[in-house]
């Protein structure tokens, strides 16, 4: 059957791939530069070690640079070079420095080898048993143990011995196990990528819609500014119609007494010349009044 033969053939691939495959080599040595890891303490200040979703091992900054190299030739389009070795490339599990978890191992002071041991079980971690590393595990201290003996612990235990695990990476798995660790890699990024986009289109959103926000205060606070001047000008109008008014009844005022004023002289100057005696009174008064001084002299001595 041709699907037997193909189940057959993956599978003979992928024995051949374990019989292959050395864990005491991935557990020792950087997957990138195939130096030593454990050439120095790094818990005492030697090389950072750090790992990558898959379980592989590097020098820290092997990693960083093998990263910069691969942004640099996308960026100059020559990502698929055959220019860049195989030393100097890093996998697509590692996207971006946040894929590279920081590793801790223990290590026993003049333990013959100088492999890293599990903190719980004491065992080596020379890719003989099974290697956990605890995401991120309690800083400055150890967060690699061995898988058996992170089963004798609790979860209260575990959290209290190394605080909140965001993360366990399987160190150094055999092909066989990587295949299915890849699926789980990809699935997880997947799921990432996707809440990055949606977490980029919302901010985007949330941009737009304070633009908005901002641009309608503007227009509101705009309206209000229009909404006081003009309330101000209204009141300005209603101060110079109420000033105009008062002077306008002033100035009827002063012409009503003016007319009656007029009135009343006009009245009595006609009873004056209706009246005989007060017509003689007053046009004598008025005559004589205009006499000079010589001739009222020269009347009374021609008297």
């Amino acid at each position: 059957m041709r699907g037997a033969g193909t189940a057959d053939k993956t599978g003979d691939a992928n024995r051949h791939a374990a019989q292959k495959f050395n864990a005491r080599e991935v557990m020792k040595t950087c997957s990138l530069s195939k130096t030593p890891l454990h050439a120095a303490n790094a818990n005492a200040g030697g090389r950072v070690i750090v790992a990558d979703p898959h379980g592989c091992l590097y020098h820290k900054e092997a990693a960083v640079q093998a990263l910069l190299t691969r942004k640099q030739h996308q960026q100059q389009g020559t990502g698929n070079s055959s220019a860049i070795t195989n030393n100097s490339t890093i996998g697509p599990q590692v996207r971006r420095l946040a894929d590279l978890y920081e590793v801790r191992f223990h290590r026993e002071e003049g333990r013959i080898g100088g492999d890293p041991t599990c903190p719980i079980s004491g065992k080596a971690l020379a890719g003989i048993i099974p290697a956990i590393l605890l995401v991120p595990g309690k800083d400055g201290m150890s967060n690699v143990v061995s898988e058996r003996g992170l089963s004798q612990l609790s979860p209260e235990e575990m959290e209290a011995e190394y605080g909140v695990i965001r993360k366990r990476v399987r160190l150094a798995p055999d092909p066989v196990l990587l295949e299915t660790i890849k699926k789980q890699v990809r699935e997880e990024h997947e799921k990432d990528d996707e809440e990055r986009r949606k977490a980029k289109k919302d901010k985007k959103k949330d941009k737009k819609s304070k633009r908005k926000r901002e641009g309608k205060d503007k227009d509101d606070k705009r309206n209000t500014n229009n909404d006081k001047k003009k309330r101000s000008d209204e009141r300005s109008k209603e101060k110079g119609a109420e000033a105009s008014s008062r002077n306008s009844n002033v100035r009827n005022i002063k012409s009503s007494s003016s007319s009656v004023g007029k009135a009343i002289q006009s009245r009595v100057d006609s009873a004056i010349e209706q009246n005989s005696v007060l017509s003689s009174l007053f046009t004598n008064k008025s005559a004589a009044s205009k006499f000079t001084e010589k001739e009222k002299k020269d009347n009374l001595f021609a008297r």
